[in-house]
């Protein structure tokens, strides 16, 4: 492999990385906003939803060619910051368990129309509210 080459492919992975880092911020403004639906720090982890999760995980991996084990090692550790940073938030809550609008703003930017992030390929990635 040329120098040439070596850039170029490296160029490409700092550009999945980028749009790779505007999902994972995209989720982790819903991580933020459901936050604020569940009733403590105690009810934030859910054995049911992880394994429902991983195992859709598994699967997409599987289907685009992807190491099922990196994949699960990735949302698995996802996951799990996920769950600390509900925590943090509803620890900071006020008594009934909500979020007031201050908290869920801090937890990332917002707008009007929901974020967008372009995958590589030129697929438009939309969050949902």
């Amino acid at each position: 492999m040329s120098a040439a080459e070596l850039a170029a492919r490296r160029t490409r992975i700092d550009r999945i990385d980028a749009v790779l880092v505007r999902l994972v911020a995209a989720r982790q403004r819903q991580v933020a906003l459901i936050a604020g639906l569940k009733a403590g720090p105690e009810s934030v982890r859910d054995p049911q939803r992880v394994a429902a999760i991983l195992a859709r995980v598994r699967s997409a991996a599987g289907r685009c060619g992807l190491d099922e084990a990196l994949a699960v090692a990735v949302w698995r550790e996802l996951l799990e910051r996920s769950a600390e940073a509900q925590q943090a938030l509803l620890r900071r809550s006020d008594p009934i368990g909500r979020l007031d609008d201050g908290q869920a703003a801090g937890a990332g930017p917002s707008s009007l129309s929901p974020p967008r992030s372009s995958m590589p390929d030129g697929t438009v990635v939309q969050e949902s509210s």
